[in-house]
């Protein structure tokens, strides 16, 4: 009985578990079980009692599966999800258990919702400058754009391809002086139709805010100089001295001045005094005067050089800098066959004679040249800029020690620099100068530096102004100033040859 005990137990078979494996992965469409006309289901065969369980983020709030358990045989899982209304897939796991065996897993995947999104706003404005729009697109399908412009337009609008293709970049150069205004319109569509119509103009550039000819006054060429004092712009013209409203230049006078006087140039300091140079006075010919003009409309001397005290063919172009009722410099150019600055410091309303520096230049008057200080002091230095010689039409600054380069200019030869003014505005200083070329006074450019660092300036504008009626009577010299107005850039140009006088705005940031 033993023995047969032992060999029913060997025939007896062991129970080993098993589990006929199920899909490994399963996609559900976006709309969810809604959408398929068969149920999403998971079939497999278990020859025990199983169990089923989801796991995922979050995954109780849009799927559900029936049944969760079962007994031994043929089984199947039916799955469903709600409609998936993010832009990603999002996914869930499965697990099917048979005590004694690992969990089968199968991932279950729902597709995101097609779409595609466009970040931007309706329309941009680009700066007369250039400068770029940039456009973000969120998309999980293809999609492309095109740029529209008006009919006969040239594109003008390159794209910069970022490194993530989500975004586009479309960068404007910067536009040519007195261009229109343009526009241009972006397209982004796909399979679901046009998602965005963007507009992208791009701002007119032109910086002339009038234009007047003295011609009107009865002027003809002659040593001209320009200023602005209060509301007012001040210009000489024929020995005589002019002013006109400063924003519109129109209702333009002359001016009263002293018995005998010709003007030559005419100034305006840091705090609005203006003054009236003489004419540029050859060293055999007399004096170098400069006036302060009141307010009741009489004038007081400032400096009465005789020019014989510094032997030279030519004297002039006087420039001053700060309040010269208080502390201000006061500069003159000097040829002696080289060039030399004549300095005059205020202080304390006063003037007195400062020794003269030597420029080591080489230019044929004081016409075409010019020295400027460049701050109400000697300690903050002088700027000049002559024809010819050995600076060759470059700008230089002289910080008490010794002159350099700050500045190299784009001429090569017979062009004249006699131009140069200053000012500060939001804690930076510029510097501009008009460049025309010796035999071609219609030809004439507006140079704006940046030299809040003098030794080293940096180039904001360059224009060529542009005028059409040339008057051949005679050689003028071109002269600038300017001055902040309303965040603005404002330079008064009285320009050679043309006899006429300009205002221009420059942006500065």
């Amino acid at each position: 009985m033993a023995a047969f005990a032992v060999m029913a137990c060997q025939e007896k078979e062991e129970f080993v578990p098993h589990l006929d494996f199920p899909p490994t992965e399963v996609t559900i469409p976006t709309a969810g079980t809604e959408e398929v006309a068969e149920p999403v289901t998971v079939k497999f065969t278990a020859n025990a009692a199983w169990t089923a369980t989801l796991t995922g983020e979050g995954v109780a709030e849009w799927l559900s599966i029936s049944p969760k358990s079962g007994q031994a045989g043929e089984a199947s899982i039916k799955i469903d999800a709600l409609a998936n209304t993010a832009n990603e897939n999002r996914t869930a796991t499965l697990e099917i258990a048979v005590e004694g065996l690992e969990p089968a897993l199968v991932k279950i995947t729902q597709l995101q919702k097609n779409a595609i999104d466009v970040t931007a706003e309706d329309a941009y404005t680009i700066s007369f400058k250039g400068g770029s729009v940039e456009v973000a697109v969120g998309h999980n399908v293809d999609y492309t754009y095109e740029v529209v412009y008006a009919e006969g337009v040239s594109p003008w609008l390159a794209e910069t391809k970022a490194y993530t293709t989500d975004k586009l970049t479309f960068t404007a150069a910067e536009q040519e002086v007195n261009s229109p205004a343009r526009s241009a319109s972006l397209y982004v569509y796909s399979e679901l139709g046009v998602v965005k119509v963007i507009t992208v103009s791009q701002e007119a550039w032109s910086p002339i805010a009038w234009s007047y000819s003295l011609s009107e006054l009865g002027a003809s060429a002659g040593r001209v100089g320009i200023g602005v004092a209060g509301d007012k712009v001040y210009f000489t013209a024929n020995g005589e001295l002019w002013a006109a409203d400063a924003a519109t230049g129109e209702g333009a006078q002359k001016v009263a001045l002293p018995d005998g006087f010709v003007a030559g140039g005419v100034h305006a300091d840091d705090a609005g005094n203006l003054m009236v140079s003489g004419a540029d006075q050859a060293w055999a010919t007399g004096q170098l005067q400069l006036y302060k003009a009141n307010a009741d409309g009489t004038y007081e001397i400032l400096v009465d050089y005789n020019s014989a005290n510094f032997y030279c063919t030519e004297m002039g172009n006087f420039r001053v800098k700060g309040d010269i009722t208080k502390d201000a410099l006061i500069t003159a150019y000097v040829c002696d066959g080289g060039g030399h600055a004549l300095i005059w410091e205020v202080k304390g309303g006063v003037v007195t004679d400062h020794p003269y520096i030597d420029l080591g230049d080489g230019s044929w008057d004081a016409s075409t040249g010019v020295v400027a200080p460049a701050g109400a002091s000697l300690a903050d230095g002088l700027f000049a800029i002559t024809y010819g010689g050995p600076w060759a039409y470059n700008l230089y600054y002289y910080d008490g020690a010794e002159w350099a380069m700050t500045w190299e200019s784009p001429a090569s030869w017979m062009e004249n620099f006699n131009c140069i003014s200053t000012t500060e505005v939001g804690g930076k200083k510029y510097l501009a100068l008009t460049m025309s070329c010796h035999f071609d006074y219609d030809y004439t450019d507006i140079v704006v530096l940046d030299v809040t660092d003098p030794k080293a300036a940096l180039q904001v504008f360059s224009i060529q102004m542009n005028f059409h009626t040339v008057n051949a009577a005679g050689l003028t010299y071109s002269d600038i100033f300017i001055k902040g107005e309303d965040n603005m850039l404002a330079a008064y140009v009285v320009d050679p040859w043309m006899d006429t006088v300009e205002k221009y705005l420059f942006p500065i940031q």
